[in-house]
C-alpha cells in the first residue's frame, strides 16, 4: 500500500521483476493497454491493473496482481510510467522514496519468469507476447 500512496500517479506501476521478457514485451503490452482505453475495454478500473492484467494473459484481474504485481519473497521489481512522460530522475526519486536499490539490468529472458505469469509452452519474448494478447481474447 505505500506505493500506491507514495507513486507520482495512477499511471505509475510497480511490477514483479520477473514477469517482463523484454522491453519489446513491456511495450506490447503498453500497446494493448492504451488500445483498451481507448475503445473503453479494459477490465480493470486502474491503468496498473489492467497493464498486469494483459502480462499475465487472463481475463481475471486479482489472478494477475499475484502474476505480475509483487509478492512476498520478491527481491525485484520494475517501476513502469505507463504515461510515458517521466524522466530518469523522477524513477531514481520514486525508487529512493520508496527505499529501493536502483539496478542498471533491463527485462531480459534470463530473469523472465514465463511461468508465474501463466505460460505453460514457451519461454522467449514471441511467446510472452502472444500470452498479451490472449488475455483479451473471448
Amino acid at each position: 500500500m505505500t506505493w500506491l500512496d507514495s507513486r507520482e500517479s495512477e499511471n505509475w506501476a510497480l511490477v514483479s521483476g520477473t514477469c517482463l521478457a523484454s522491453d519489446i514485451h513491456g511495450w506490447v503490452a503498453h500497446q494493448v493497454l492504451m488500445r483498451n482505453k481507448e475503445r473503453g475495454n479494459m477490465k480493470s478500473n486502474s491503468f496498473d491493473g489492467e497493464f498486469m492484467r494483459l502480462l499475465s494473459g487472463t481475463h481475471h484481474v486479482a489472478a494477475s496482481f499475484d502474476r505480475a504485481g509483487l509478492c512476498k519473497g520478491d527481491t525485484t521489481a520494475w517501476i513502469v510510467d505507463l504515461s510515458c512522460e517521466s524522466s530518469s530522475e523522477m524513477y531514481v526519486e520514486h525508487a529512493n522514496k520508496m527505499g529501493f536499490t536502483v539496478l542498471e539490468d533491463r527485462p531480459c529472458l534470463d530473469i523472465f519468469d514465463a511461468q508465474r505469469i501463466g505460460i505453460d509452452v514457451g519461454v522467449d519474448e514471441n511467446a510472452a507476447i502472444a500470452h498479451i494478447h490472449l488475455s483479451d481474447l473471448r
